[in-house]
């Protein structure tokens, strides 16, 4: 039951990842293009686009980071399970 559940949520974060790199990847597009508009605004302005940018970054780390942890948990089960069947 313990690996039902495991299975269960990795796959809601995969899901999760998948849902939230949509609308980062939407956000970061939008940016890029209003920094194109805004080259000669107000600097206050360009600044926000610039901590826009970084959270967008920060988040899209944080999701890589979440599944590069799943990854090598699942690379670790994996090599368990085949030096197990190897004794």
């Amino acid at each position: 039951m313990h690996s039902t559940n495991l299975c269960d949520s990795e796959q809601l974060l995969k899901n999760l990842v998948h849902d939230l790199r949509q609308p980062l990847g939407t956000i970061e597009t939008s940016v890029y293009y209003l920094g194109l508009l805004l080259r000669t605004a107000d600097p206050q302005a360009q600044e926000q686009m610039r901590t826009i940018e970084h959270q967008v970054e920060r988040a899209a780390g944080l999701l890589n980071a979440a599944v590069a942890e799943l990854n090598r948990r699942n690379n670790a089960e994996a090599t368990e399970k085949a030096l197990s069947a190897a004794r």
